[in-house]
């Protein structure tokens, strides 16, 4: 098999978690709500999935829209605290979406723009573009119709803003290299806040092996790590 897994995965260094299931911070700490909450918390790192735009079923992408709209819904009074009840549902619905949603990735649906070298390439050179300007880049895997990525934001940089930079600079220059106009990408993006040390270690390997997962072959997929991932696992650069 052409995939290898990290065996040790080293912490960032200062890295701070956040736990949604905890009490709430006070000070930097923020909530927004689009298709669906997405916690913020500056210096934390977070797992982030974009995707092509015809890579879910129109049908069941309508019937995930209806559900989130349901829950920002429920979510939109940010004055007070949410109930332990609400926030236990909340994690059970977020779980639930995300499993789904890297179920229906992995099955490879739409036409894989990103299955060939050229389109991934230039997806990564994207994610690395603002390396140690707005973000840390931790680990990514480029997928043929997907993007996981595993980042901490630098200075006051938005997480919606940095991937509205990458999916928009992608999509212009893929478009063009095939001769269309339009967008590539769904709009919406999927991003977890990473709660401890675990959960990121978690979601390195789930990078690591989401081509395997998939039954890729090495040339329909990319996967990138962190130098200290790569030297605590005694791999060259």
């Amino acid at each position: 098999m052409p995939w290898t897994i990290p065996t040790v995965i080293p912490l960032p260094r200062d890295f701070k978690g956040f736990d949604p299931l905890s009490s709430m911070p006070s000070g930097d700490f923020s909530t927004y709500a689009r298709h669906l909450p997405h916690w913020r918390l500056p210096g934390a790192a977070y797992f982030i999935t974009f995707r092509l735009n015809d890579s879910i079923p129109s049908a069941i992408l309508a019937e995930m829209q209806r559900d989130a709209e349901s829950w920002r819904q429920r979510l939109a009074d940010h004055a007070r605290p949410m109930f332990e009840s609400e926030r236990t549902q909340w994690q059970e619905f977020q779980r639930a979406r995300l499993r789904k949603l890297e179920r229906l990735l992995d099955e490879n649906h739409g036409e894989c723009l990103l299955r060939e070298a050229r389109h991934r390439q230039v997806v990564a050179d994207a994610l690395h573009h603002f390396e140690g300007q707005r973000c840390e880049m931790l680990s990514y895997v480029v997928m043929p119709n997907h993007v996981h990525a595993l980042c901490r934001l630098l200075g006051d940089y938005r997480m919606e803003d940095l991937c509205h930079s990458w999916k928009g600079f992608t999509a212009q220059r893929i478009q063009r290299s095939i001769g269309r106009k339009g967008p590539l990408w769904q709009d919406e993006s999927f991003d977890r806040i990473i709660r401890d040390g675990t959960h990121y270690q978690a979601c390195v390997r789930y990078i690591a092996k989401n081509p395997l997962k998939a039954k890729l072959q090495a040339h329909e997929a990319s996967t990138w790590f962190c130098q200290s991932i790569l030297e605590a696992n005694q791999r060259p650069a």
